[in-house]
């Protein structure tokens, strides 16, 4: 019943595209909508031809939309929902499953290339700037088999583009941007690429500056706009192609964002901050990808290291305010409170894989990989009048350090032209420790000792995936899937109970995927159903509150629930297209625990994500092409549960409206943007315990130049 009412929200919208799709003014040459060749499988095929729910979005597309990250395209993608609290600071959900706000690695792994950016006990998903891209491609469902652990709800990938190997090129852009009671921001980004010899050696750079214009007010001290930040990017890839059956590619990309203050707020953009909130935030990364043609079977062998350094502090103010607290460590009404943390993550990967040919019914994919985390993190505590360390510092892994092997591999049979099976198997193995010593609260008794942690445990998984491709048409498929995702179990930073078991998900889903009305209509639907067990969720321990213990994660039972996935894309004329993307996913709570009643939603889920989005192409005047893009996006409201605490708090539904306008010469354009022109307000993230709401940030509205060489 719930799926049906659902449905029934949406039922006139897709109407209104098939009647569209219908009408007579459609030209029967009516444009084919664009066919983008992927490499999910580790592979290069069609995207009619992968066996599992997908978008692929071009890197025409990311331009055409004006997008700078990823946030900011989770209108393109079904089931994809993306909670921002500053720069950088992304919380990245596909399909239900949700991080919380405790420790353990994302739930849906990112890629940048061939290299994974996912870092343990690290929730804030790293800022890919999307400047020169060849595509996106999300991958959704556990993707366990290729891309290992953290890849619960599914996997996005970046792929950048390859440096041209026979001509000197470039662009550059700027723009600028007011916000709505806000600041002014403007952007610029520049690429060029050089061939160094030709066909044989290319060099591709891509840079840019952002300033971020903030708009949250200090009602304490009347400082204005205190949520600002500042990104900076370089990139480079390097194309070497010494012979026929030899590729390699050696890339490097440094990025840096600095936020001034968290976006919480309330209602009137202000919130009465005493201790300022600064987030840096700088990540150093190098992949080096070698391809060898060895006649009928490939070996591909990727090295890669990351090097990330988040250095943030959180304001607690509001927690304390409270008694015994404020008179004991806060004594002055303007006392302020804060949890700062120093953390270094260094990450080394190797994967090697053999992969054949795709001659003959039979493909296939065996690779081995190797993963390796050294972490650092300092934790303390910053007081605006007093030394008190109410929790007490931690100096230690932060609070895990990870090696992980696995085994995986991959193999397609052809039946017949029209059907295929694929059957995939990942096992791997991993060690995690913590080792770290916790300073005494500030209420301990005169010396008394640290505290010494010394953790260690093991974790093992193998996950299957089963995919079974029906292509009964020349461009429409039927596909099944039955797939497993896994992650590992880690430690709490200074709670008890000090460890967390893994989690685990099973996901079967049907899908189709195609077009219609002579191709005008582009579809695909996936229906799915998932069973999700050991739940990683965030608790507080019994008898404490947030101001005598941070939170910890546990394993919190078990969830299952049913799925819709819906991306259609109408070619009403020539020139002018329709999107709709929708997203259901309806996981719930199966038992009762202390902390959770059957029926529970996931912490920060919302039920229902869709979008509208409108493109046309037209000519201001003979020789002056023109573009009109409208994007509606929404969300439904998520909630926070956390009953020994009495928190049961829920979010807003959003909707919010984008539009952008501009001129299109061969070699130039100029673009007119607007984001959020409803001026919405909605509450994002819900605030607890006193600590502020995050909101959608303000109206924006400004103008982007690009020009290519």
């Amino acid at each position: 019943m719930k799926l049906s009412r659902a449905l029934d929200r949406l039922t006139p919208v897709v109407g209104a595209i098939a009647l569209l799709s219908l009408a007579p003014n459609v030209s029967a040459q009516a444009q084919e909508l664009q066919k983008v060749e992927v490499t999910a499988s580790k592979r290069a095929q069609l995207v009619i031809d992968v066996p599992y729910s997908i978008t692929a979005i071009g890197g025409s597309e990311i331009a055409d939309r004006g997008v700078t990250d990823i946030q900011q395209m989770q209108s393109v993608v079904p089931s994809l929902f993306i909670n921002q609290n500053a720069p950088g600071a992304s919380r990245i959900q596909m399909r239900g499953l949700s991080q919380g706000v405790g420790y353990g690695p994302a739930l849906v792994g990112t890629y940048l290339d061939e290299i994974s950016l996912n870092m343990p006990d690290a929730q804030r998903s790293l800022d890919v700037p999307l400047v020169d891209m060849a595509r996106i491609e999300v991958l959704r469902g556990p993707q366990g088999t290729l891309y290992g652990d953290g890849s619960m709800g599914g996997t996005i990938r970046f792929i950048t583009r390859a440096p041209r190997l026979d001509k000197f090129e470039g662009s550059v852009e700027a723009g600028f941007s007011q916000l709505s009671g806000g600041q002014t921001g403007w952007r610029a980004n520049g690429v060029v690429n050089v061939p160094l010899s030709t066909g044989v050696a290319g060099l591709r750079l891509v840079a840019g500056h952002e300033d971020l214009p903030g708009w949250v007010d200090n009602s304490v001290n009347g400082a204005k706009d205190i949520n600002s930040a500042k990104r900076d990017f370089l990139r480079g890839k390097l194309l070497v192609k010494p012979s026929a059956n030899v590729e390699v590619t050696a890339m490097f990309f440094h990025t840096e964002t600095d936020t001034k203050n968290s976006s919480g707020s309330k209602s009137d953009r202000t919130i009465a901050s005493y201790i300022a909130s600064p987030t840096k935030d700088k990540t150093d990364l190098f992949n080096l990808v070698a391809n060898v043609d060895l006649g009928g079977v490939r070996l591909v062998s990727s090295t890669g290291y990351l090097d990330r350094q988040i250095d943030t502090t959180a304001e607690l103010t509001a927690v304390y305010a409270g008694a015994p607290f404020r008179p004991l460590v806060m004594p002055k009404p303007t006392s302020g409170g804060a949890y700062r943390q120093d953390m270094s993550q260094k990450i080394t990967t190797q994967e090697i894989r053999l992969e054949s040919d795709d001659k003959g019914p039979l493909t296939w994919t065996a690779g081995a990989y190797y993963r390796e985390t050294d972490t650092r993190a300092v934790t303390s505590d910053v007081w605006t009048d007093a030394n008190l360390r109410l929790q007490g510092g931690f100096d230690g892994t932060g609070p895990t350090n990870v090696r992980q092997t696995a085994l995986f591999g991959e193999l397609t049979y052809a039946i017949a032209p029209q059907w295929s099976v694929t059957g995939g198997l990942r096992s791997f193995q991993e060690k995690a420790e913590n080792v770290g010593t916790k300073l005494p609260s500030g209420f301990a008794p005169p010396g008394t000792p640290s505290t010494v942690y010394n953790d260690q445990a093991s974790f093992s998984a193998t996950t299957p995936r089963l995919n079974v491709l029906w292509r009964y048409a020349p461009k429409s498929a039927l596909y099944f899937t039955a797939s497993k995702g896994f992650r590992s179990g880690g430690f709490n930073a200074t709670q008890t109970p000090r460890e967390y078991g893994p989690e685990d998900i099973v996901n079967a889903e049907v899908g189709s995927r195609g077009t219609l009305l002579g191709d005008r209509l582009q579809y695909e639907v996936a229906v799915y159903h998932s069973k999700y067990r050991n739940v990683q969720a965030q608790d507080l321990a019994a008898g404490c509150t947030p101001a005598t213990c941070r939170a910890l994660t546990v394993n919190s039972g078990s969830a299952s629930g049913p799925g819709v996935d819906v991306a259609l894309s109408a070619a009403l004329a020539p020139k002018t297209t329709l999107d709709l993307t929708l997203g259901y996913s309806d996981l719930a709570y199966d038992v009762k625990t202390q902390e959770r009643n059957p029926g529970d939603p996931l912490n920060f889920v919302p039920k229902l994500t869709a979008s509208l989005s409108l493109s046309h192409r037209f000519n201001w005047t003979a020789g002056l092409p023109g573009m009109l893009r409208l994007d509606w996006q929404h969300s439904d409201p998520v909630k926070f549960i956390i009953r020994n605490q009495g928190v049961n708090v829920t979010s807003n539904n959003i909707d919010t409206l984008n539009a952008r306008i501009g001129v299109e010469k061969p070699t130039w354009q100029l673009y007119l943007e607007g984001k959020n022109l409803t001026n919405s307000n909605g509450v994002t993230f819900p605030g607890i315990f006193g600590l502020p709401d995050f909101r959608v940030a303000p109206r924006s509205l400004g103008v982007l130049a690009r020009t290519q060489f």
